[in-house]
């Protein structure tokens, strides 16, 4: 009788911080994952949260100009601006048909809580970023210049 008490108990407290999960996610992880999902990617796991401080040398680094240039905004206008960057991992992405990979990494990146943009990439086995960026909804940087091209 103790050891099933002591059993329901434990499994309450599973139940309990399950529950609680979605309580202790932040604003910017939240809006992070509803977009995504509203695009039809599925959210497994988040990676990492954090914030940066967009300046005009980021624009300039080449490490950092595929990521800008895959971007739906200007990014002239986030300059001396903090955005947030939420990495997730999703499935259900456009990568995983071009990468036949089962999972992509996402990261949003929000203004005030608002996404504004993001990049994407497969996940591979060796989990390292190698090749192209992608917009966060899996163009390249072509397509996205082309996309900037068309009349609406």
């Amino acid at each position: 009788m103790l050891r099933t008490l002591c059993y329901l108990l434990l499994l309450a407290v599973v139940f309990l911080t399950a529950c609680n999960k979605d309580q202790q996610k932040s604003a910017a992880v939240l809006e992070a994952e509803a977009y995504l999902e509203r695009q039809g990617y599925t959210p497994i796991s988040m990676v990492e949260e954090d914030s940066l401080f967009f300046t005009k040398q980021d624009l300039t680094d080449p490490a950092y100009a595929p990521i800008w240039q895959v971007q739906p905004f200007d990014s002239t206008q986030y300059i001396d601006k903090e955005l947030a960057s939420v990495e997730l991992i999703v499935q259900n992405h456009p990568l995983e048909l071009l990468y036949n990979s089962k999972q992509t990494r996402t990261i949003v990146y929000l203004h005030q809580n608002k996404v504004i943009g993001g990049w994407s990439f497969p996940v591979s086995s060796s989990e390292a970023l190698v090749g192209n960026v992608y917009s966060l909804d899996g163009k390249t940087v072509e397509e996205v210049e082309q996309e900037e091209l068309s009349p609406n």
